[in-house]
């Protein structure tokens, strides 16, 4: 929600405003970095290698890793506010529509998402989406009439694909396509999507699953399988003073 508030486009999207959450870190070994801001990318995959790490350093111990795993290690970056060990993110793949990060660029490929609407304040402006004066006639002959810009402006690239390509560092908001000036930088990020999809693992089902509803387990999350039926699982209510 804090970034959202922040002039970002779209909950319920593949924009910022649905991807991107602050996250705070507290703790004896990080007082010297109180009041720090990082704005380095950092994935929720990176948390494991990222403890695994400063438990070696500790401790001397770690563990063997079965398979290789997606996350890195952002100790310097937790311990130091240096810079992010990640350099890409993917964001989505395998649900239709592509969204993945390369540095400071962002592609998004299809489908961003129904736009959820914008709350406007006293204080800060409509956000605007930014376009380049079109050179053709047709293009300059819609502009005439006010469709020369828009929420969900995009370039179709050779294979049909509907992209929008932005620099995250210059343009936050997502509101002005670099796509066709930087098709190279196109090319590459789709590039990568490709070779990503070989390794991805496929995504999950979306349908509601009525037997891990919440509910049915008196307000208790819980895993479950389908031949759990008669197995206990062991869990407590926390008291409010634990909460």
């Amino acid at each position: 929600k804090q970034w959202y508030q922040r002039r970002v486009r779209g909950k319920t999207t593949l924009y910022e405003g649905a991807l991107r959450v602050p996250a705070f870190v507290s703790g004896p070994l990080v007082k010297h970095l109180a009041g720090k801001e990082n704005h380095g990318m950092f994935h929720v995959s990176d948390w494991f290698p990222t403890l695994q790490g400063l438990i070696k350093k500790r401790t001397g111990k770690t563990v063997k890793l079965a398979s290789p795993i997606d996350g890195v290690d952002q100790a310097d970056m937790i311990l130091n506010n240096g810079p992010s060990v990640r350099k890409e993110m993917l964001h989505q793949l395998n649900l239709g529509d592509q969204a993945y990060r390369l540095g400071d660029y962002k592609i998004i490929v299809g489908n961003p998402g129904e736009y959820d609407g914008y709350n406007v304040h006293a204080d800060r402006p409509l956000m605007r989406i930014k376009y380049d004066e079109p050179e053709d006639f047709l293009g300059k002959l819609k502009c005439t009439i006010g469709l020369c810009g828009g929420y969900g402006d995009y370039i179709t690239d050779s294979d049909g694909a509907k992209v929008r390509l932005y620099n995250l560092k210059d343009d936050p908001s997502e509101t002005y396509n670099i796509a066709a000036k930087n098709p190279e930088v196109v090319r590459k990020m789709r590039d990568r999507i490709e070779e990503l999809r070989g390794i991805v693992m496929p995504a999950q089902a979306n349908d509601k699953i009525p037997a891990a509803h919440h509910k049915k387990s008196g307000g208790i999350w819980k895993p479950w399988r389908d031949d759990m039926k008669d197995e206990k699982i062991g869990y407590r209510v926390l008291v409010k003073t634990e909460l």
